[in-house]
């Protein structure tokens, strides 16, 4: 069995380049072929694929859904692009229509919403980290059944890293094919909830 350290950070830090610095170093370790990373402005992403430049690491930067009001920076989608990265921009596998019913109805919780809260005990970023590695998956930009680095956090921090199996949200659940949280790299040793 191999054992090595995880790297718990402080959340009232910026954790950003020590989390990407963990993950490649683990991620380069391993030989794995993709890291996934959340970006709503795009601005991790950069960050992410100029590290893992002349890797041979596919790089795929997930931005928040595309009738958000956030929106990422062109110019940091373009420098992505530029350094090999892929963008995808989609649904959150854990969100969707009957999210909408909690909008309205006081009280009302879904299983995906009960799904999201358990995994923000681990952090923000583990909810992040299996929603973007399940959107990448859907969208087919990794194949299911891969390991791959996934980075996340909160905010503008990437404080959070797992390896994970990948799979697609219809997935999720399967006993066979379903994402499995192998190996943690980085997370907060505190935490904040929304």
């Amino acid at each position: 069995m191999e054992s090595r350290g995880t790297l718990y950070l402080n959340p009232n830090e910026d954790n950003t380049e020590a989390t990407i610095k963990a993950a490649k170093d683990r991620a380069t370790e391993l030989g794995l072929d993709y890291v996934v990373v959340a970006s709503s402005s795009g601005s991790s992403g950069v960050k992410v694929a100029e590290a893992f430049k002349d890797t041979g690491v596919k790089v795929v930067v997930v931005t928040l859904f595309a009738t958000s009001s956030s929106k990422p920076n062109p110019e940091h989608l373009a420098k992505i692009k530029e350094l090999g990265g892929e963008v995808v921009t989609s649904s959150h596998a854990l969100m969707g229509v009957p999210e909408s019913l909690a909008k309205i109805k006081q009280g009302y919780v879904t299983p995906n919403t009960m799904i999201r809260e358990v995994l923000r005990r681990f952090s923000q970023g583990t909810n992040v980290v299996a929603d973007i590695v399940m959107m990448a998956c859907d969208n087919g930009v990794i194949p299911q059944g891969v390991e791959v680095m996934a980075i996340a956090g909160m905010g503008n921090n990437a404080d959070t890293a797992w390896i994970l199996r990948a799979c697609g949200s219809f997935n999720f659940f399967d006993k066979i094919n379903g994402m499995e949280f192998r190996e943690l790299v980085a997370l907060p040793r505190t935490k904040k909830f929304w």
